[in-house]
């Protein structure tokens, strides 16, 4: 009787050893898809690389000189532009491509973006969404530069503005980066 026992033991000491196996296993592999799902990893230096661009001064002044604007008002000024409240920079120049040619400038810098320095690629997100599943985001301004090919990383990074005389919800910026080998 105690040989049966015994038997019957290690019988389930394999049976549980086995399942833990398994277990660790499966672990492993969900781990491993769900790192592919998420290829952009939140990096505190393209943050404040975009909470730095935010506060800097643009050659923009729309009421008088010397008031120009920082970049995060001339994002809000996009935003007004393309709801039909239309004011350009004095000069007569485009408030958006005015924000465009400020942003392409600062960010391309900053990066140094290209086929042989360490960060490929870039893209630069800038959307209006009142954050919730019901009204889609509104599209403000996007900018890339390179191609996000043979990444070694993807890191990126985001800004909120509050959206004030809008209503409710934000403009969000979203900067992603590849960084290669």
């Amino acid at each position: 009787m105690i040989k049966k026992s015994k038997r019957s033991q290690h019988e389930t000491a394999g049976f549980v050893l086995i399942v833990l196996i398994v277990s660790i296993i499966e672990v492993i592999f969900l781990s491993i898809a769900l790192a592919k799902d998420n290829k952009s990893l939140p990096s505190p230096e393209i943050s404040h690389l975009l909470e730095a661009t935010m506060y800097s001064t643009t050659d923009c002044a729309i009421n008088y000189i010397p008031q120009y604007r920082d970049v995060q008002d001339l994002i809000k000024e996009c935003y007004k532009d393309m709801k039909g409240d239309y004011r350009d920079c004095l000069g007569e120049r485009d408030v958006c491509q005015v924000l465009e040619d400020n942003l392409k400038e600062l960010i391309e810098e900053s990066l140094d973006v290209g086929e042989k320095s360490r960060n490929k690629a870039y893209k630069l997100d800038i959307y209006f969404t009142y954050g919730d599943e019901i009204y889609p985001n509104e599209e403000i301004m996007s900018l890339n530069k390179g191609a996000f090919i043979n990444c070694s990383s993807i890191i990126g990074g985001g800004h909120s503005i509050a959206a004030g005389s809008f209503g409710f919800g934000s403009i969000e910026t979203e900067l992603t980066v590849c960084k290669g080998n």
